[in-house]
């Protein structure tokens, strides 16, 4: 640690007094400087990093989506671009650009406090983006899918900057006060971080989380039409095929929906999210047993990406509502 004179502005290491003056050194540090190179990276900037997510997202969505096509080419010469319209296609669409915003939300939001913001606001300009280029592209959306595509971006761009602030962590902020003679000095430890598993199940929360998953699998469709109908028509749905991906929509928000509700305010949420999708997938396995027309591979995929939806949602509930801890008063005893 390089320590300075105070008389004549020379610095020593491995000092603690001036071999030339005699006087005392004092660490200095040059606060005010500005690097020439760190002012280069308009990348660290939060423009910089909203610009570079966005960019990153934007390539990977269009480059995974021309090599599923260059695939749909080489299996089948005469499907071309017209899998997009498909129900598969749409699918397969959506989960190139969840994946893309994961990664570019990702990015921005790594060793940010501000991540989940960085990650919304690609989210939201990722959407816009998308609803401009397939207009340009002659390709008309209904308006329900309009309005929906930018909220249904800002989750996942805001999941991914989750991720990034949580896998790479920001730096705390350090305070450095000099405690008064007066008072005690107090010893701070940090709290470890619990187990995924670890901790008591909140019944109250897992059944409630629960019902709120099944309501919305059972009525997806209801509050479709209910939604159409409180916009006076205005919202409309032109194929079979539009009405399904909606529906599935309002499904997988119902059960992250719920599976966050259980998960808030709980230091295991990754364990309520996950007795939550236990218990919604065996209520819906029961009820898609009793009828009919069951088909065993819906059973199954229905099964699993409730599972996976309640186990995310809780999780995100836990981190996004942290529990509060209360903190505990120390009697100091009078001298």
């Amino acid at each position: 640690m390089a320590m300075v004179c105070p008389q004549c502005s020379r610095s020593f290491d491995q000092h603690l007094l001036c071999p030339t003056c005699g006087v005392r050194l004092l660490f200095q540090a040059n606060l005010g400087s500005s690097n020439p190179d760190e002012e280069a990276l308009w990348q660290h900037t939060p423009w910089g990093r909203l610009f570079v997510g966005l960019m990153l997202a934007q390539g990977l969505s269009h480059g995974l989506q021309m090599f599923a096509t260059a695939g749909a080419l080489v299996a089948a010469d005469t499907i071309g671009q017209t899998v997009w319209n498909t129900l598969f296609g749409l699918l397969t669409l959506h989960a190139i650009q969840g994946l893309s915003l994961l990664i570019g939300g990702g990015i921005a939001g790594a060793g940010q406090e501000r991540g989940v913001l960085y990650g919304s606001l690609i989210g939201l300009l990722n959407g816009f983006i998308f609803i401009a280029v397939q207009s340009d592209r002659g390709q008309h959306l209904p308006p329900i899918v309009e309005y929906g595509q930018p909220i249904l971006h800002v989750g996942f761009g805001a999941l991914g900057g989750l991720f990034g602030r949580l896998i790479w962590k920001p730096l705390p902020t350090v305070r450095l006060a000099l405690p008064a003679e007066s008072q005690p000095k107090i010893e701070v430890r940090g709290r470890s971080q619990p187990h995924l598993l670890s901790g008591p199940i909140s019944w109250a929360r897992v059944m409630a989380g629960s019902a709120v998953v099944i309501a919305g699998v059972v009525w997806s469709q209801s509050i479709l039409n209910l939604v159409i109908e409180a916009s006076q028509n205005r919202l409309t749905i032109k194929t079979h095929l539009q009405a399904q991906l909606i529906s599935w929509e309002i499904t997988a928000l119902a059960a992250l929906l719920g599976a966050g509700l259980a998960g808030a305010t709980a230091a295991n949420g990754f364990k309520q999210g996950l007795c939550v999708g236990i218990g919604a997938s065996i209520v819906l396995t029961g009820m898609h047993l009793a009828s009919e027309t069951a088909v065993l591979e819906n059973t199954m995929l229905l099964v699993i990406s409730t599972l996976a939806l309640g186990i995310a949602g809780g999780w995100f509930g836990g981190e996004l509502f942290p529990p509060g801890y209360a903190t505990r008063r120390r009697r100091v005893a009078a001298p």
